[in-house]
């Protein structure tokens, strides 16, 4: 292992206003990243480079102007993106007493989608989006610590696996979506529509689709395959969600199951579903 590769990792930390990145910072640093809030873009790549004995963030945002829209992060350096539906974005601020960095754009809704014009670059460089709409303060500090906070040295790929519902609105976090809505549907038995994927006789409804397990699979082999390629250019984050209509049944099953043929894989799986305890308005 080479000295550069066992060097702790460095991020920029970025995000609308309103989407968690000060919750996310106060969780870094009480798991011992060094957090620099708000550093001056002309400082970036002078902080990038020097050395460190543990993982560190720059929070970089568009406090800093209208020159955010044409930052380029510096070689090495990961960026992590916090986002939130614009409804969320809004009450939040509504609450806040701090004065948006683009409120001179007009109203609340104007300033919320000239920020996100202006930091469409950085969502696109992102390596990793995590969307804060329907997370406690805790989760959201559990997700960036887990993600940030590791000690140096090679770190294997981990994979998040998620189950979503189509008409809660896309997994905008994800790398990799599936739509498993081609799949027979346990809503249709009124026996099992109360029930969710969990539930074993939800799981043995879906699975018996003899299309479920070819697809599980299909897409096991090719992101054991791709997993290696992601790793071996400095990947330390994949996220494949898996959607259905409500994001309660097939999309559930799926991703258990995909999960547990990505961990017979050797790699570092974690699940999570989204909409699982939701009510279906139908």
């Amino acid at each position: 292992m080479t000295a550069e590769a066992a060097a702790p990792e460095a991020w920029v930390l970025t995000g609308q206003s309103g989407a968690g990145k000060a919750t996310a910072a106060r969780a870094l640093e009480a798991a011992g990243v060094d957090v620099v809030d708000n550093l001056s873009l002309d400082l970036l790549h002078e902080w990038a480079s020097a050395g460190r004995a543990r993982p560190a963030v720059a929070v970089v945002d568009a406090r800093q102007g209208e020159v955010i829209a044409g930052l380029i992060p510096p070689a090495g350096v990961r960026v992590l993106y916090l986002s939130a539906p614009d409804p969320v974005l809004l009450k939040r601020l509504a609450e806040s007493t701090r004065p948006h960095p683009c409120g001179d754009a007009g109203g609340p809704a104007a300033a919320v989608r000239r920020e996100r014009e202006l930091l469409e670059g950085l969502r696109a460089a992102a390596d990793s989006v995590i969307d804060t709409g329907e997370l406690s303060p805790e989760e959201l500090g559990r997700r960036v610590v887990e993600l940030v906070a590791r000690a140096g040295g090679e770190q294997p790929l981990r994979v998040v696996v998620s189950s979503f519902g189509y008409k809660f609105g896309p997994q905008v976090e994800a790398d990799w979506v599936v739509d498993v809505r081609f799949l027979r549907n346990p809503f249709w038995d009124p026996e099992l529509r109360p029930q969710t994927g969990l539930d074993a006789a939800v799981r043995d409804y879906v699975l018996a689709d003899p299309h479920t397990d070819e697809l599980c699979d299909r897409l096991s082999e090719l992101l054991s395959w791709a997993s290696t390629h992601y790793a071996a250019k400095g990947r330390r984050h994949l996220h494949v969600a898996v959607g259905c209509t409500g994001g309660r049944h097939r999309s559930v099953v799926v991703a258990e199951a995909l999960a547990l043929r990505l961990r017979a894989e050797n790699l570092q799986v974690t699940v999570r579903h989204r909409d699982v305890g939701k009510p279906d308005p139908r």
